[in-house]
């Protein structure tokens, strides 16, 4: 087995407006707090090649991925791109520029950014050395996050992957289940908010580089913080980062296979603000002509650790529903990479969703004002579950 693992900055200068993603239009970036980051991880079992890439970004669409994936140029590399979902990082996607008719988006960042991905994953397949082992673990954090929407339906499970050489450990994944947005909505400060202090604490305990990935953070799986504030993030970050180091001390070493399994999966847009963003020229419109959006669904085997990699972000009721599939399949450990290969909203249960009368003012139900529509859901469930029934152990 080889790992190899890479990270650069990606923060954006700000010579020029920055808009802030996640929170309400016209927020503009007045300082850094701390960098934003791509970080990969490339893992090859000698047959098969994996790079898993995290982005300190609101989302990242499907059409810059693969204009990503043309710049590494290697198809014989399975390649997920995923955001951690920071609602203090620059608009990515058109939703948060000046006014609600004004896209925020910054076409000179987003090009240089794209380049910087692809570079990030080539020096991580370049950087890849022999390593012997992985570990993993699941352990629940309780206490630190709570759904918005739905307070009995809570997923609390950190699932940890390091890969172990002979001096030590190598690198060091962590996947969690929770909104990047501890500093709120009055935040000016450009910062990767909880991931940013869980990655440094790992990596001061491990002495290894370390990568997060976000899981199934719809619902609003949202911190439950006592105030919105850096030591707020701190706390969440370092407990989380503690925790899964302890969990990953105790357990077993075990030999790493690789493989990666997709999934097209092709749902009918109906949100009606989401169309609305397609005449402003917020969103990009890739609709096919009969009002379809297409995307992907993986499923992603690293030894006994499975994810689901969705493109959006589920809420805990699938993500808990998934991850007990995978698990029922064979996966030992498991987890969910939302916002992977794509960001396509909110992707509800179709029993629990209902479009508000006033989408302007929908009460409990805007997770659905900032979905496709109802049938992604379901599709997501589908295609994990054929993917599943053709390639489980």
């Amino acid at each position: 087995m080889k790992v190899g693992y890479a990270q650069t900055v990606i923060t954006p200068a700000l010579d020029r407006p920055v808009f802030l993603a996640g929170f309400g239009t016209d927020r503009r970036a007045e300082s850094i707090h701390d960098e934003l980051f791509a970080r990969a991880l490339a893992i090859s079992d000698g047959q098969a090649t994996l790079v898993l890439c995290a982005l300190d970004l609101i989302g990242f669409f499907r059409a810059d991925v693969r204009q990503v994936l043309e710049l590494v140029g290697r198809p014989d590399v399975q390649i997920v791109i995923a955001s951690t979902h920071t609602h203090h990082g620059p608009d990515t996607m058109g939703l948060w520029g000046p006014d609600y008719d004004t896209c925020g988006v910054d076409d000179a960042y987003l090009t240089g950014l794209r380049q910087k991905v692809a570079e990030t994953i080539l020096s991580a397949l370049e950087n890849a050395r022999p390593c012997e082992a992985m570990r993993a673990a699941v352990v629940p954090v309780p206490g630190l996050v709570k759904n918005a929407r739905n307070p009995a339906i809570v997923d609390d499970e950190l699932m940890v992957l390091q890969f172990v050489g002979q001096t030590g450990p190598c690198a060091t994944l962590f996947n969690f289940p929770c909104h990047p947005e501890v500093l709120w909505e009055h935040n000016p400060q450009i910062t990767s908010d909880y991931p940013g202090y869980l990655r440094a604490e790992a990596e001061k305990l491990s002495g290894a580089p370390c990568i997060f990935l976000s899981g199934a953070l719809g619902g609003m799986m949202t911190p439950d913080v006592v105030e919105h504030s850096f030591a707020e993030a701190e706390r969440m970050g370092q407990r989380l980062a503690r925790e899964g180091l302890e969990a990953i001390a105790a357990a077993r070493n075990e030999p790493v296979s690789v493989s990666v399994h997709r999934r097209e999966v092709r749902a009918k847009l109906t949100n009606p603000l989401y169309k609305l963003a397609f005449q402003r020229k917020l969103l990009p419109d890739v609709r096919d002509p009969k009002g379809y959006l297409t995307s992907e669904v993986s499923l992603v085997r690293v030894g006994t650790a499975w994810f689901a990699a969705v493109p959006g972000e589920l809420l805990p009721k699938l993500g808990l529903a998934i991850k007990a599939s995978l698990m029922e399949a064979g996966g030992r450990a498991v987890g969910v990479i939302g916002l992977a290969n794509d960001e396509l909203g909110y992707i509800l249960p179709k029993e629990d969703f209902k479009y508000p009368v006033n989408p302007f003012n929908p009460g409990a139900h805007y997770e659905e004002t900032n979905s496709i529509g109802k049938e992604i859901g379901p599709k997501v469930l589908e295609a994990v579950q054929t993917l599943l029934k053709a390639h489980s152990a």
